[in-house]
């Protein structure tokens, strides 16, 4: 039997060599692969910035499968796909602890500018907008500083859960608010602009906004009029309504400003393309399995004592060394904000020196309440030896 023909994102790391032993692996570095690489695709797997619609379908005849790489859908037609019964798969979970570590690394940086100490974090409302994968490991974080944590989230209200709620005036109210929704324009509760001109001008002074969801779930001109206003919140962005370009954001007012990497940590990374490698293997009849544990590489980092983290600054200062967002915003400063730049950015990110998660680092903790809290922070931890 013909080996299947996959068409591979260069930007999903860790998978092409597994392909490799029962596949027929081709690259593709742009937005959108080359008409003559679809053509012969039995299988296609992608990354947010490839556009799966109807007018790349037409040149992909021999196409079976469709995968991406990441949690969110948007950028693939769902049902024109199934329509022509090609098999689809996203990688749901696989980038969230990723997503989740990027919201803390960037509070903690919020919080060191307001210099909250943990008294002050424990008195801030969190509104949690969106109670998926990423707003569930978001959330778990900022709780575990003592932040009181609510999940917004409609739709999951409707089925029953009991740990969300549809207060939108409570979210608007609160200190720090995190999105974690897909972008939707229709249904009940569309999330197209969920932050409008309105909800924008609902927010106090105080208030720290962060996206890491999808653009467009801020209003870039509603936006950029509310940022020059005196009162206005501070604002962290991953995502942009136009990405790629950006030269109508008005970055210098932003508090951090980072292109598109939320997820992009090499363990988030490597998750979605296990995820995903899997699923194809399972379409196309292949018995073998990847594990995220056989694409990573080793880390060697000395543990640390508890004491090194019992303050917001010491807290921060570990955190940062693992993951300094204040990095990635200044690679996102330091130069054009052009789509061409953003997709540089994006595609050659931390190449060199991959980013790696905090379960990276040991710390040795005095009792298990301790191990309890930076388990939920997301390091590893053991007890110190009595």
């Amino acid at each position: 039997m013909a080996q299947p023909k996959v068409l591979l994102a260069e930007n999903i790391p860790g998978i092409a060599e597994w392909l490799q032993q029962w596949c027929e692996v081709s690259v593709f570095s742009q937005r959108q692969p080359m008409p003559e690489q679809l053509a012969e695709a039995d299988a296609l797997l992608i990354r947010s910035i490839t556009q799966v619609d109807e007018a790349l379908l037409e040149q992909a005849p021999k196409l079976r499968f469709v995968g991406t790489a990441t949690i969110g859908v948007e950028h693939v037609d769902v049902e024109c796909v199934k329509r022509r019964g090609i098999a689809f798969t996203n990688a749901a979970g696989g980038n969230a602890e990723s997503v989740g570590e990027y919201v803390l690394s960037a509070f903690l940086v919020d919080a060191l500018a307001q210099g909250y100490n943990w008294q002050a974090i424990a008195e801030l409302d969190v509104a949690i907008v969106g109670a998926g994968h990423t707003g569930k490991a978001a959330g778990s974080r900022l709780a575990a500083l003592g932040c009181e944590v609510s999940y917004y989230d409609p739709p999951l209200l409707k089925t029953g859960d009991k740990g969300v709620h549809d207060h939108w005036q409570r979210v608007l109210n609160a200190d720090v608010i995190s999105c974690h929704v897909p972008l939707t324009r229709g249904g009940e509760h569309p999330t197209h602009h969920l932050f409008d001109a309105e909800a924008l001008q609902s927010l106090h002074q105080r208030c720290l906004l962060i996206n890491a969801s999808r653009g467009a779930v801020v209003s870039a001109t509603a936006l950029q009029q509310r940022l020059q206003q005196p009162d206005s919140p501070r604002v962290i962005l991953d995502v942009f309504e136009n990405e790629p370009d950006l030269r109508a954001v008005p970055i210098a007012k932003l508090a951090l400003a980072t292109p598109h990497i939320a997820g992009h940590s090499l363990e988030g990374k490597a998750g979605g393309a296990v995820l995903v490698a899997n699923q194809l293997a399972t379409a196309f009849g292949y018995p073998q399995r990847l594990t995220v544990d056989a694409v990573l590489p080793d880390v060697s980092r000395a543990a640390v004592d508890i004491t090194a983290v019992n303050s917001v600054t010491g807290l921060a200062s570990c955190v940062h060394g693992i993951y300094d967002i204040k990095q990635d915003d200044q690679l996102l400063r330091t130069g054009p904000t052009d789509g061409e730049r953003f997709d540089q950015l994006r595609r050659e990110y931390r190449a060199q020196q991959p980013r790696r998660q905090l379960s990276t680092q040991t710390v040795i903790c005095g009792n298990q309440q301790q191990q309890q809290w930076l388990s939920q922070l997301g390091f590893s931890t053991q007890l110190a030896e009595k």
